[in-house]
């Protein structure tokens, strides 16, 4: 799109350099100089209607297309799950699988050569004490690189489990120091394998029915929820590496009585490292606050980034290759709606452009493919009330054209997806 309002807020050079300064995970065959997205593939994780299998569909190759069939993850039926990436950068799934309340731990299995995904068994993680069910689960990456995993469950109660640091242990080594013949013993610090894989469930504070998790530039996550009464909140890790509650900062509520109250909630982190929240009213509209400056707790007051004349009803913020932010909505007319930002610093965006519509009502999420394009996946609603799946992808890094022809991913039976991006795919 013709970006003529405004300059972008930042350089190529400026782009080269912040990818450059980010940790990269281990890759398997990764060519010199290639940036780790170029070699990623989008994958769907989803639950089916069915028989509850927990199941998954990815492109066959970067930018790829995308097979017929659905292939399973784990065994048996499962009622609730989310998925992130591990720390080397493979797709992990945390889920609960049926009869039982008890969470299980799966990842793509470290060796991925050949054509075929592999995944490890699932290890249970437990579960929260005197839990029922869970209303929704979310999975972060923190400052080292570990999952982190929060929920919602039965009663509004909000916990946290993660996967616990390496430890350091002393060990003696034999060396002979430069200038001499004769060996020495030294005790040195190293680091080994935490004793147990993950730590114990804790309780947060407060009481929501749903919950999203995000790492920030800095590292630390920060949690952003609704409770029962649509009241929006938020809080953050008060240091990179939080291990027990009092790491915590203490809930914040961020609606008001001019916004009113929030159906949905989409963080996302932009351009100049800064932590954007976008909410959608129960009127309809998506407001807009972010931290200033970045890595702080003070954030701004609500902006709009275009109102809209038809109230929307779902909403997805998503970041293309480059780093910029995109919105994408539908309104109750089924209308599909792209907003983008064309500069950080100043807060200019495109304003809401019609772009697609569907027959039915929809879920939305955005991600993008090995090049920075969008990929678009919508999720909707079917007349037997299980969920169809369709993707379409943006014509280049920020075109504000899209693909036509939406491409079907399942004509119905799903009950839940979640679409990351797997960099170590299969080879």
């Amino acid at each position: 799109m013709a970006k003529t309002a405004a300059p972008k807020s930042k350089s190529a050079s400026g782009k080269k350099a912040a990818a450059a300064a980010s940790p990269a995970p281990s890759f398997q065959q990764m060519p010199a100089g290639t940036p780790f997205f170029e070699l990623s593939r989008l994958m769907v994780v989803g639950i089916d209607s069915a028989a509850g299998r927990l199941i998954q569909k990815a492109q066959v190759a970067p930018n790829g297309s995308w097979p017929a069939a659905w292939s399973a993850i784990a065994p048996g039926a499962w009622i609730i799950m989310t998925a992130g990436l591990t720390k080397d950068g493979r797709v992990a799934v945390v889920g609960q699988p049926s009869g039982t309340t008890n969470l299980s731990f799966i990842a793509e299995d470290p060796n991925q050569i050949g054509p075929i995904d592999k995944w490890t068994a699932p290890v249970g993680i437990g579960a929260p004490p005197g839990v029922a069910s869970y209303q929704k689960l979310s999975l972060a990456n923190d400052a080292d690189g570990r999952i982190e995993v929060f929920l919602t469950d039965n009663q509004g109660r909000i916990w946290w489990i993660y996967q616990n640091p390496d430890r350091v242990i002393q060990v003696q080594k034999t060396i002979t120091p430069p200038g001499t013949t004769t060996p020495i013993v030294v005790t040195v610090d190293e680091l080994a394998p935490p004793l147990t894989p993950w730590s114990d469930w804790q309780q947060l504070t407060g009481q929501l029915v749903a919950i999203t998790a995000i790492r920030q530039a800095d590292g630390r996550i920060a949690l952003f929820g609704i409770n029962s009464g649509l009241h929006l909140y938020r809080c953050q890790q008060a240091k990179p590496q939080a291990l027990k509650v009092a790491d915590w900062t203490g809930w914040a509520q961020i609606d008001t009585t001019q916004t009113g109250v929030f159906t949905e909630m989409a963080p996302v982190v932009g351009p100049l490292g800064v932590t954007n929240l976008f909410g959608l009213t129960q009127n309809g509209q998506v407001l807009h606050t972010r931290q200033q400056p970045a890595g702080t707790d003070t954030w701004t007051q609500w902006a709009t980034t275009g109102y809209s004349r038809v109230p929307k009803y779902t909403l997805a913020a998503g970041i293309q290759g480059d780093g910029d932010i995109v919105l994408v909505s539908s309104d109750q007319q089924r209308v599909h709606e792209f907003n983008a930002q064309w500069d950080a610093s100043t807060q200019n965006w495109s304003g809401w452009r019609d772009f697609g519509v569907s027959l039915y009502s929809t879920r939305l999420t955005l991600n993008y493919n090995a090049d920075g394009r969008l990929a678009l996946f919508s999720m909707m609603i079917m007349p037997d009330n299980t969920f169809g799946l369709w993707t379409i992808n943006q014509m280049g890094i920020d075109s504000s054209e899209w693909e036509y022809a939406w491409t079907s991913l399942t004509d119905g039976n799903l009950k839940q997806i979640v679409v990351v991006r797997d960099l170590t795919p299969p080879v």
